[in-house]
């Protein structure tokens, strides 16, 4: 499990370091509010790592965009709704920065509990 989480942390920030630009704008509408984001990025990655397990189990049984689309309708969002939202976060580096050090402690409290 701790395998895992350094991989989530390593994408997460190889992520943010690659993807982003340098101008800033102010937030549109439609954009997901930074606190929303940041849960839905970290269930997002959860997923992600759960995907991972289940592939490297040799599980075909799972259904990748299922499990994505039950996230989105946990936090009562679309999928376009989050890519259009990643996407202007990606735009303001700095604080998407931020955003991602608030998914990494989240995810590193969660491992914490599982334990």
């Amino acid at each position: 499990m701790k395998n895992l989480i350094k991989h989530i942390i390593y994408f997460a920030l190889i992520f943010v370091l690659i993807s982003c630009g340098e101008e800033e704008a102010a937030v549109p509408s439609g954009i997901i509010a930074e606190d929303k984001m940041i849960a839905v990025i970290t269930e997002i990655e959860l997923t992600q790592a759960l995907i991972k397990l289940k592939f490297s189990n040799r599980d075909s049984t799972i259904n990748q965009q299922e499990l994505f689309n039950e996230v989105y309708t946990d936090f009562e969002i679309t999928e376009e709704q989050f890519n259009n939202s990643l996407s202007f976060y990606c735009k303001e580096p700095k604080l998407l920065e931020g955003m991602y050090i608030k998914v990494i402690n989240s995810l590193s409290e969660k491992q914490v509990e599982n334990q």
